[in-house]
């Protein structure tokens, strides 16, 4: 089959679902189908058509307004989407669409199924990152989510199926557009288990943070963004006085400064390594003791896969809905693989503890945790899953 996946950006950009791309066109590679990935030139630089490991890639123009036009944003980009759509859909089967307006457009211009991998809610997320200084959030919420809403909504009812990669994430969906679930498919995602292996302690990368070889490390990575909540497992850490610990922080965001302050403040600045954003992040998990992540808005994880996938331990905090909404319960067998705990600085202290001072325990949660992720979390089979709706 010719099945055409839709993103407003691709590689070289970076994220997850540039990567959900690639790992579903890669996985449709070997089943022996034609997957062709619709997406914006972001970077002008980029060609209109392109080959990437076999994936060809259809580039349209980028389709971007300055302020104050730019708060019109989501609708022009679907007025001028449209004519994009009727060019590259020609000879197309299916749709796997990760984008409100494509696959809205694709639903009223084609005449094929279309799938929207919904990766959470569009306006909420866009509320979330337009955080910060108040104009900002007043924009985003008054002018911007409204029309994000509008589309997604619409794109929501055309589909032919939902698909979501949890439980928490199709609840959260369904109760904030007052939609059905029956149109919904919970299809579990997969992990590079190559990439994410598990390895020998990278002895250079330790050097280059300044860690000690024989220093335990908590690790994280994400978005520096509240919703996060990094600020509590920077917290947490200040209270842990078990020998030689460090923290070692990969990603990168608009909380930074505040959190490099809190650091400093807790007195722990020396022993918290904020490294941003990296391309081998797979080298990070190599020196993980343990994985904590106390997000409170976490619709799936994947960093929690790349870490049991790893042999690491994971921490993160059970759904308490609508006030935590993680899929943490659905990825971490709690006292098998790592722990799921209600959002208690107190708990978080104490299993992080816990798993630091129990080598046997890390070593036996670990090996169960990448075993959990080869039964489970196969690209291979989620792309069949999706192929069979």
């Amino acid at each position: 089959m010719n099945i055409q996946l839709q993103n407003n950006v691709f590689f070289p950009a970076r994220g997850g679902i540039e990567n959900y791309l690639y790992y579903a066109s890669k996985s449709l590679l070997k089943l022996s189908h034609k997957p062709t990935i619709l997406c914006s030139r972001h970077l002008l630089s980029l060609p209109d058509e392109d080959m990437y490991e076999g994936i060809r890639i259809l580039r349209h123009p980028p389709y971007s307004l300055r302020f104050p036009a730019s708060l019109l944003h989501p609708l022009y980009y679907l007025a001028r989407l449209q004519r994009v759509i009727k060019k590259y859909s020609g000879d197309i089967d299916v749709v796997w669409s990760r984008h409100p307006c494509y696959c809205y457009l694709s639903c009223k211009t084609l005449q094929v199924p279309v799938i929207y991998i919904q990766a959470t809610v569009s306006p909420l997320t866009h509320e979330l990152l337009g955080k910060g200084v108040k104009p900002t959030r007043k924009l985003w919420k008054n002018i911007i989510s409204p029309q994000l809403f509008f589309i997604e909504e619409r794109a929501m009812w055309a589909c032919d199926r939902i698909v979501v990669f949890s439980k928490i994430n199709r609840r959260h969906i369904t109760d904030y557009y007052n939609i059905s679930s029956k149109k919904f498919r919970v299809v579990r995602p997969g992990v590079d288990l190559v990439r994410f292996n598990v390895r020998e302690k990278d002895e250079e990368l330790l050097k280059e943070l300044k860690v000690p070889e024989r220093a335990r490390v908590v690790l994280t990575v994400t978005r520096l963004v509240p919703r996060k909540n990094i600020h509590m497992l920077i917290e947490v850490f200040s209270r842990i006085g078990v020998g030689d610990v460090h923290l070692v922080i990969v990603g990168d965001g608009p909380q930074r400064q505040r959190l490099e302050k809190l650091a400093r403040n807790l007195g722990v600045a020396g022993r918290v390594r904020f490294v941003g954003f990296r391309m081998d992040v797979e080298r990070f998990y190599s020196i993980a003791d343990v994985f904590a992540l106390p997000s409170m808005y976490e619709t799936f994880g994947h960093v929690f896969l790349e870490a049991m996938a790893s042999g690491v331990p994971c921490i993160g905090l059970k759904v308490n809905y609508p006030e935590v909404i993680t899929a943490c319960d659905e990825i971490i067998d709690n006292g098998k693989t790592g722990y799921t705990l209600e959002a208690s600085i107190n708990d978080l202290e104490a299993k992080i503890k816990e798993l630091i001072l129990d080598l046997d325990l890390r070593k036996k949660m670990g090996v169960e945790a990448r075993k959990i992720c080869e039964r489970r979390y196969s690209w291979e089979n989620h792309a069949k899953d999706v192929l069979g709706l």
